[in-house]
């Protein structure tokens, strides 16, 4: 019923025709430019990209050099790691290194750049690829960090440059940046909800299903292969599993009533989910060996439920708390509610949609401020909350990056929906979606390379 989760490279098996790795000097240790993850601020590393030199004669008549650099640049500046040299300061120091293995340290460092990109790239003769080598350089340490080349057809390039971003990033900070990562929403249409899949750029929008009816509370599977999520099309609110292709899927479960609020186990092993077989809403567990597992036994109801990164524990809503509202609690994964479940929202008469965060530490939910929703965050260690959204309009329905440094929600605005990414701590909220009707965002955890 699962799908294995040593399946082979289903995603990126279609994102690459070569990948070639150059010679890559990681220096981690050695640099004295690197991110400092446990600090609350950071100076923003000074970047310059030069333009992508296409290396034989051959004409770009469709500029995918221009193109690639804007998606690159693009990419490295949402990660805010990073601060762009803007080409009038460098122009005549690029003219004068044509070559992206040729560089004057010393020039570079006069300019400003802390870090230099160079790439070159040659278009396939028969017009259906391109070959792109990168080269990241550390002109403080005078160095060459990183080198890659990459083969690929022409409508796999925004993946490309994507993966290459995300390389950056990991010489930076020593973690994964979040480029080549995917959120999935509904959006309404014709009286129905369908799931879409976006960049985390906000292009490359896809249409995922196409089922004429009502989706609801998409979900990824932790390799990012899959999506899990509530349908009627067969008039009845059933679990669904559905490739990210949209090429393969099966009803995952079906039982009169509803199916719904369904989230992964971090090893893939288990589904959680709410069930509404015993005449209430209960948070039910579902192995590979379709067996169920009942997890709470209120006469109130209990739904959303969300895994900690361990699979150790299971936050979830509830209106157990005999206000009449909704709060968010904390249960053992194994025993549910029949072990000790803790409060954690307090101050608010509404709270709900938790999401437990990559790295363990904290919790963000929707929360009812004065007249409108906002998203609180708890941290585990302090036991405090704060609001991380302002402003006019609602903010809900909360999902993390997988970093844990980044948030999306629905913004909620004169009858407009629309999906906005935030940084935790700190930054403006960046709107992802311009539809009016996007619900339900789910972010994507790594794919697997």
């Amino acid at each position: 019923m699962f799908p294995k989760t040593n399946k082979p490279g289903f995603y990126f098996s279609l994102i690459l025709m070569a990948l070639v790795l150059l010679q890559t000097q990681t220096g981690f240790a050695e640099s004295r430019i690197r991110i400092d993850l446990e600090r609350k601020t950071q100076k923003k590393v000074a970047l310059a990209i030069t333009d992508f030199v296409l290396k034989d004669s051959a004409a770009d008549f469709i500029g995918i050099g221009k193109e690639a650099k804007k998606i690159l640049e693009k990419d490295l500046m949402l990660s805010e790691w990073f601060s762009s040299l803007q080409k009038p300061v460098f122009e005549e120091l690029e003219k004068m290194e044509r070559s992206t293995s040729k560089v004057d340290y010393r020039s570079w460092r006069q300019v400003g750049a802390q870090w230099l990109i160079k790439t070159e790239y040659t278009v396939l003769k028969d017009g259906k690829g391109q070959i792109f080598t990168f080269r990241l350089y550390d002109a403080v340490n005078k160095r060459f960090l990183l080198g890659k080349r990459y083969k690929a057809s022409r409508d796999l390039l925004r993946k490309v440059v994507h993966r290459f971003a995300d390389e950056v990033v990991m010489q930076l900070t020593g973690k994964r940046g979040i480029a080549e990562t995917q959120i999935a929403f509904l959006n309404q249409e014709n009286g129905g909800k369908e799931i879409y899949l976006i960049d985390f750029d906000g292009y490359n929008l896809r249409r995922l299903t196409n089922d004429h009816t009502v989706n609801l509370s998409p979900a990824w599977s932790p390799d990012g292969n899959w999506i899990i999520y509530t349908s009627y099309a067969a008039r009845n609110p059933d679990l669904i599993m559905i490739d990210t292709n949209g090429g393969r899927r099966q009803t995952l479960h079906r039982l009169p009533g509803l199916n719904a609020a369904p989230a992964w186990s971090p090893d893939m092993q288990k589904i959680a989910m709410v069930l509404s077989r015993d005449q209430n809403s209960e948070i039910y567990t579902l192995n590979k060996d379709r067996q169920l597992e009942r997890l709470t036994r209120h006469f109130n109801i209990d739904t959303s439920p969300t895994w900690s990164p361990d699979g150790k524990k299971i936050a979830f809503t509830s209106d157990r708390s005999g206000t009449g509202a909704p709060q968010i609690y904390i249960m053992d994964s194994s025993k549910g509610d029949q072990s000790k479940v803790s409060r954690i929202s307090f101050g608010s008469s509404y709270n709900d949609n938790p999401a437990w965060s990559p790295n363990g530490d904290k919790i963000a939910y929707t929360s009812r401020v004065k007249k409108k929703f906002q998203i609180r965050v708890y941290d585990l260690n302090t036991h405090k909350s704060r609001v991380i959204t302002t402003g006019s309009g609602s903010c809900e329905q909360p999902s993390w990056s997988p970093d844990g440094r980044f948030l999306i929600y629905r913004k909620r605005e004169n009858n407009r929906y629309d999906l906005f990414i935030q940084k935790v701590g700190n930054g403006e909220a960046r709107q992802l979606t311009f539809s009016s009707k996007g619900h339900s965002p789910a972010w994507s955890s790594y794919f697997s390379h």
